[in-house]
């Protein structure tokens, strides 16, 4: 065999045993990538927002495009008789999504030299109430102005979305629902039940009137700001009502949470057309705050049997001797008991269903709507002035009032309007 026929045989065997090397390799298995439905929804939902916000951005373009050509006509096309003509572009913006987008605005001017014509489409689209309208439902939904920019379906293209920008849009539309609840007007309008209620927010004192109608329909009425429950904040409130239209020549029902103040300004304003409903819940917590931990129990209990009571006279006998075994633990808890005791029964004096009965005996209504508020300003890290508050908490109870709903027990507020001119007549009996 020649040198040249073993070399080749030589390589023809490296060869095979190469292919034979390379069919032993192990083939690396396919990467693949795990995702559950949820983690799938959530990517899709992106490219859903990324993909609205580039459209609207195009579709703002085209619309400004459509409307120069209606006033200038095609492009390119020789037109003898326009009176307008186009003058390029320049940088502006449109406000899609709550946050303003970089937009080419084409110009047009008029043939004959009088200036500039402005484009209605463009105005419209820089519409100064869209940023602050988005940005305050963003913010009542409990998003700080630090996150802003996380949650806004941010174009390409997009600005305006830093800290500085979305609270001065807050500033600007929380203004606006100030003005919007300090001009409410209520001529139309009878409310058979008033709640009045002083709560501690962000380290001062807010007292709300909320209104509920002959419906059966929760309105907030009014707010003030103040460093306690004093009569003058109290009294300048209702005094605001009554110029905005609150009838105070009809018997209504005040439902108070205790407080001295609060009566001696109903009082002060309505007179005897005012019946008071001392909040019951706030009684018991008086009367459980003069009293060992270990008796709570047993208080709530008898206190509970006599507020469930349906006779008047009944319930009174219960609260009277529950004050006199108050009287060997705690002669400051039956103090406390039996100051207003009467009052904590009026809504059984007048004879009303249980379930209208229960739901005006207290002020948890105005307690609920201020969760809300206080929810939506949890993330606020620091208060700089009054007016701050005010806004802000205002904000957060027009947005508690979108979710209210009628009353329980709405259905039987006619009773409560009969019994209300029924007392107003044997009060008015008794004092001639």
């Amino acid at each position: 065999m020649t040198r040249a026929n073993r070399r080749s045989r030589s390589g023809s065997k490296q060869a095979a045993a190469s292919r034979r090397g390379k069919k032993r390799e192990p083939q690396e298995p396919p990467i693949q990538l795990q995702l559950d439905r949820h983690e799938m929804v959530d990517l899709l939902k992106d490219s859903l927002h990324s993909f609205a916000m580039e459209t609207g951005v195009m579709v703002a373009g085209k619309i400004l495009e459509d409307e120069t050509e209606q006033l200038c006509g095609p492009r390119y096309v020789h037109c003898e008789d326009r009176e307008m003509t186009r003058f390029g572009s320049q940088q502006g913006y449109a406000v899609l999504g709550g946050q303003k987008v970089h937009l080419d605005r084409p110009r047009a001017r008029y043939v004959n030299g009088r200036g500039e014509v402005p484009l209605q489409s463009c105005q419209h689209m820089q519409d100064p109430q869209a940023m602050p309208e988005a940005v305050l439902r963003r913010l009542i939904r409990g998003v700080s102005c630090r996150d802003y920019e996380a949650v806004v379906d941010l174009a390409r293209e997009g600005f305006a979305v830093k800290k500085p920008s979305v609270s001065r849009g807050f500033v600007k539309a929380s203004a606006a629902d100030v003005k919007a609840l300090t001009s409410r007007r209520f001529e139309d309008l009878r409310f058979v039940a008033i709640f009045i209620d002083g709560v501690e927010y962000a380290g001062e004192t807010m007292v709300c009137a909320m209104g509920m109608t002959e419906k059966g329909e929760k309105r907030v009425l009014g707010l003030r700001q103040g460093a306690t429950e004093n009569a003058e904040v109290v009294t300048s409130l209702l005094e605001e009502l009554c110029q905005r239209g609150i009838d105070t020549k009809q018997p209504t029902l005040f439902v108070l949470d205790g407080a001295k103040a609060l009566h001696a300004a109903v009082k002060r304003v309505w007179g005897r057309k005012a019946i008071i409903q001392r909040c019951q819940v706030h009684k018991k917590r008086n009367v459980k705050a003069h009293v060992p931990k270990q008796h709570w129990p047993e208080i709530s209990r008898e206190l509970n049997a006599a507020y469930h009571e349906t006779d008047y006279q009944a319930a009174q006998q219960r609260l009277q001797a529950t004050a006199r075994r108050l009287g060997r633990i705690s002669p400051d808890a039956a103090g406390s008991l039996r100051e207003g005791m009467d009052e904590t029964l009026t809504v059984i004096r007048l004879g009303l269903p249980p379930l209208l009965r229960r739901t005006l005996a207290t002020t948890n209504p105005i307690e609920s709507a201020f969760y809300v508020t206080q929810t939506v300003t949890s993330r606020v890290k620091r208060w700089r002035d009054g007016d701050m508050r005010q806004r802000w908490c205002i904000a957060g109870l027009l947005k508690a009032e979108t979710r209210f709903r009628r009353v329980k027990g709405f259905r039987q507020i006619s009773t409560l309007t009969k019994a209300l001119d029924q007392q107003l007549v044997d009060s008015s009996k008794k004092a001639g």
